[in-house]
């Protein structure tokens, strides 16, 4: 087999930041929702708070603070 073949295998592990990545995209996506209906931030706080929370704290603690 090729090397050429080798990426599109996908025979690779994720790299650590991929979490962080999508959930930083659903943040994202939160805010611009409500700043398209109400012209300001209002309700996406709560849900951009808690995947920060959640998702990217969990994420940074799997690979930085357990040994």
């Amino acid at each position: 087999m090729s090397t050429m073949q080798d990426p599109v295998l996908g025979k690779g592990k994720k790299k650590w930041w991929y979490g962080i990545a999508m959930m930083l995209m659903f943040c994202v996506f939160f805010v611009g929702i409500d700043v398209m209906m109400n012209g300001k931030i209002t309700w996406s706080v709560w849900p951009v708070a808690a995947i920060l929370f959640f998702g990217v704290g969990f994420t940074l603690l799997n690979r930085f603070g357990r040994e």
